[in-house]
């Protein structure tokens, strides 16, 4: 039976993810024991197969009957990525905006699903009681189409979850921010901000996504002969859409390259965006084109492993050969973390003769999350009594913290994740904390970021293994084979035979064959350790089979 953990009164606030690192957004807030979560977000870490993350749901699932409904705020990998993984343990309803349910029905069906999850479509103005719990969708500028804040009114008060967020008086898709329900929740009185913390150290403010669109235009109009590559985020419609308009005004065909970008356009267009936009053409068309009337869009800005850029800069693309002289456009900005992964692909590009053009060299990427200045307006819009900053690293937590208290907003609490924090008008402050933790998607399971298996893999990747099979008699014990992975060059047999001979040789005269079978192994284990270090300077994992 799930052990329950003690009756949480009042109205708290708990990030189960998204406050130690960019991505895999999970929040709670409960008002006397009711739950309702916000954002279900996956993360990336690229450190021996650990290339998808997600918030361990340990707490939630020993409060599964007291959770509401999840409420996601926008359809971004890393506010919707780990539902698949993690709702068939908790089983609520999903409230999302339509275009975030589209992409939620994308990925649950690729997991049977898509048949199984209530999903229910939620828009603007209007307010979805739960229990103690009343939630209104507002309108925010951002990357992706239909992103919203959450206005959560309980009987102690009213807390604004920001989401993702930005304020673009042009953007290209969907509406502005809308400043004008901020300011009213401001008026009637806002205990708590938890606001989106990414871009805190920027000072001014990104220029628009329509300024982006034209500085695009510009700039493949000004390469006329060269081919040209652009990668992005998949999911920001608005830059995609640009991508397509720089292709037309340069008399340029758009070919699209990578499985993700291929169903955002199919999603899009379902969702009634992309009306006036022909099908993209695909990556067999590519190669037919002359590089003067071609534009390549591709996946892979963050330098993934398995994206359609890493693959194209590798020369392992099935469908695309880089050109000398070609041009590759980041239209993006690195995500903190992912710096060595894009520089490592950006010198191979360069290594092929490819011109590289960054948003250092042109404003060809605006980003959709808040600058300092837009943080200030915010908090003057909604004038809350309690700031809680989210969605970053700690330093964009603390460096958010610090703009608050600054502007004058005395209490500011930064979360550790698990941290339960209460927000009341009499007092506010961190009052417990839940279980928490990062497992990996490991194949078809869910496993800890920090258990054995990843312990066993770092040490298999630093030393590699020996495997050994020793016959014991009543009169001695014999080396019947040895095989290693990952401690010798193919072209080292010498040294791998003179090794095994004095490992032969070793386990002949210094193993007691009257002693314990347990105690033997780990005699032959600590035997073969030290020879190694001794031979090699490596400790390797050795497992011995005794017969």
């Amino acid at each position: 039976m799930t052990k329950k953990t003690k009756k949480i009164e009042g109205l708290n606030f708990v990030s189960i993810g998204g406050c130690s690192e960019v991505g895999m957004n999970l929040y709670a807030y409960i008002y006397n024991d009711q739950w309702i979560l916000v954002d279900m977000g996956m993360g990336f870490d690229g450190n021996l197969g650990k290339e998808l993350i997600v918030p361990s749901p340990a707490e939630l699932v020993k409060n599964k009957s007291k959770i509401k409904a999840l409420f996601i705020t926008h359809s971004h990998e890393d506010h919707i990525g780990a539902i698949p993984y993690l709702w068939p343990m908790l089983e609520c309803p999903i409230y999302a905006r339509p275009f975030a349910i589209e992409m939620i029905k994308d990925k649950l069906s690729q997991f049977d699903l898509d048949k199984k999850v209530p999903l229910i479509k939620v828009s603007t103005k209007k307010k979805i009681e739960l229990g103690d719990f009343s939630v209104e969708y507002i309108s925010v500028a951002h990357s992706t189409p239909e992103s919203s804040a959450l206005a959560i009114t309980t009987p102690a008060g009213v807390v604004i979850h920001s989401g993702d967020w930005r304020i673009d008086e042009d953007p290209v898709f969907g509406p502005k921010t809308d400043e004008e329900t901020f300011k009213q929740y401001g008026d009637n009185g806002v205990l708590a901000l938890a606001c989106d913390s990414t871009n805190s150290f920027r000072t001014e403010t990104y220029g628009t996504e329509k300024e982006v669109r034209n500085n695009l235009i510009k700039l493949v109009k000004e390469h006329k002969k060269n081919r040209i590559l652009i990668t992005c985020f998949a999911s920001n419609l608005a830059r995609l859409e640009s991508c397509y308009w720089a292709a037309k005004e340069s008399g340029r065909q758009l070919v699209v390259v990578g499985r993700s970008l291929k169903k955002i356009e199919r999603i899009a267009k379902n969702s009634g965006y992309f009306t006036e936009i022909p099908a993209f053409l695909d990556e067999k068309k590519a190669s037919s084109l002359p590089a003067s009337k071609a534009l390549i869009v591709c996946t892979g800005s963050q330098g993934e492993v398995r994206s359609a850029l890493s693959k194209i800069a590798s020369g392992t693309h099935k469908e695309i050969e880089l050109q000398k002289d070609d041009v590759m456009i980041f239209s993006s900005k690195v995500i903190p973390g992912n710096e060595k992964a894009v520089s490592s692909i950006q010198n191979m590009l360069i290594d092929k003769g490819v011109k590289i053009i960054t948003d250092f060299d042109y404003e060809i990427h605006a980003s959709g999350h808040p600058s300092k200045k837009e943080l200030i307006h915010l908090y003057e819009l909604t004038r809350p009594k309690m700031l809680i900053p989210i969605h970053g690293e700690k330093l964009h937590l603390y460096k958010q913290a610090e703009i608050a208290k600054e502007y004058g907003i005395k209490n500011v609490v930064v979360p550790n994740e698990g941290d339960i924090i209460g927000i009341s008008d009499k007092k506010s402050g961190i009052v417990g904390s839940v279980e928490t933790g990062i497992l990996a998607v490991d194949g078809y399971r869910l496993i800890p970021s920090d258990g054995v298996v990843y312990k066993q893999r770092t040490l298999l990747s630093e030393n590699g293994v020996v495997s050994v099979c020793v016959k014991l008699s009543k009169e001695y014990a014999k080396l019947v084979d040895i095989s290693s992975f990952g401690v010798f060059e193919d072209s080292e047999n010498v040294e791998m035979t003179d090794l095994r001979n004095d490992i032969a040789s070793e386990i002949k005269l210094s193993i007691n064959v009257n002693s314990d079978k347990e105690r033997i192994k780990l005699l032959i284990e600590k035997l073969i350790k030290t020879m190694c270090v001794d031979a090699r300077g490596k400790k390797p994992i050795v497992l011995v089979h005794i017969i």
